[in-house]
């Protein structure tokens, strides 16, 4: 069973109370909070990756066979998205599976290229090389190229629209 990992910032109230709904609505009862990462005089950048690898390297102890990581403002549109993401996971090797992808470049449903890690599955056999991304980098932007990912088509997820930490403005 895929237990959702997500990252969340319990200083953003409505950010919270709207994934608390989210997860209700997809019938997600079991799933674990982790505090987002702040660091004093460092990119924004380099919290969020901390943040994604606290929750791989806790994996990666644990012995899991795979881990699924959410952000805190991740939306399935369709009533039964989290299911649909999860019936597609690839059957064949794969490295990173995504519910969905901000930008990216997609061939046949390998994603070559990409940004936004909002939803995603992360094989065991990937997390040394998951953890050894520099965190000086965009953690998503800084996989491309490292292994095996393919993305739900179509997408299961998309953000939220609203504040980025990571710009550091609205997005949508």
């Amino acid at each position: 069973m895929v237990i959702p990992n997500i990252i969340s910032n319990p200083e953003r109230h409505i950010l919270v109370a709207q994934l608390h709904n989210e997860m209700k609505r997809q019938g997600i009862t079991d799933y674990k909070l982790w505090p987002s990462v702040h660091i004093a005089n460092k990119p924004k950048r380099t919290a969020i990756s901390k943040a994604h690898k606290q929750i791989v390297e806790w994996a990666l102890l644990e012995g899991l066979k795979e881990v699924c990581v959410m952000e805190s403002d991740v939306w399935f549109p369709a009533e039964d998205g989290w299911k649909y993401f999860l019936e597609n996971k690839p059957k064949e090797d794969y490295d990173l599976y995504l519910g969905g992808i901000t930008r990216g470049k997609i061939e046949n449903g390998v994603v070559k290229r990409l940004t936004g890690f909002f939803c995603y599955i992360v094989h065991e056999r990937f997390y040394t090389t998951f953890l050894g991304v520099d965190e000086n980098l965009d953690i998503d932007g800084a996989m491309s190229g490292l292994g095996k990912f393919y993305v739900c088509e179509p997408f299961a997820c998309f953000c939220y629209p609203g504040w980025s930490d990571n710009s550091g403005g609205v997005m949508n």
